[in-house]
């Protein structure tokens, strides 16, 4: 049986009455995006036209992207990077539950890095999953990894102030960051503060 899933909706009150709308429209129209679940092509394109079409709306105001992904496609995920680096606006990255693999390299790659308190980061060495083949296959696969991992290492150390030789170190396995030590390190810049005590 096939699973709907249903849209999260809103009432807004308009001249004309009462309006449902999506969750997703209403944070757009505050300029707030979000990356969950897997990272493949099809989401990447969507953040990379809603990311050009709120440069395009204001190329001052501050865009939030909300990151709460296992990670996925590596090559999905480098155009989100690409176009968040690319666009004028300044991209506020907010991690709300785990930023896992490239979920992780997104959220490091905001302008303004922002943490829960209960949040955390994985990162790792690049996965190719299911890499047989022949022996001139598994070498070109081998050549192409060790080419993503040093630029996925090379951006961590840019956004973190990290040596590449220390982001490989912590990369060489999973490795699960805490908000407080992603501040210590430089993957982020701050833990957003409770507004309620417990």
């Amino acid at each position: 049986m096939e699973q709907r899933i249903i849209s999260p909706r809103t009432m807004r009150e308009t001249a004309r009455g009462i309006a449902l709308t999506s969750i997703y429209d209403e944070m757009l129209s505050r300029r707030e995006l979000s990356v969950t679940g897997a990272i493949d092509a099809a989401m990447a394109f969507d953040i990379c036209q809603q990311l050009l079409q709120l440069e395009h709306d204001d190329t001052s105001a501050e865009v939030t992207l909300y990151v709460a992904s296992p990670g996925g496609s590596v090559s999905a995920g480098l155009a989100i990077v690409d176009t968040m680096r690319t666009i004028a606006c300044p991209v506020r990255t907010v991690c709300l539950d785990t930023a896992a693999s490239m979920g992780a390299i997104i959220f490091v790659s905001g302008d303004r890095r922002e943490m829960f308190p209960h949040a955390e980061l994985m990162i790792h060495d690049p996965l190719i999953q299911n890499a047989g083949g022949s022996a001139l296959s598994v070498q070109e696969t081998s050549r192409r990894l060790m080419g993503l991992r040093r630029t996925l290492s090379q951006i961590l150390a840019d956004r973190s102030g990290l040596s590449v030789k220390r982001v490989q170190t912590l990369t060489a396995k999973d490795t699960f960051l805490t908000a407080e030590r992603a501040v210590e390190l430089g993957f982020a810049d701050a833990i957003v503060e409770p507004r309620k005590v417990a």
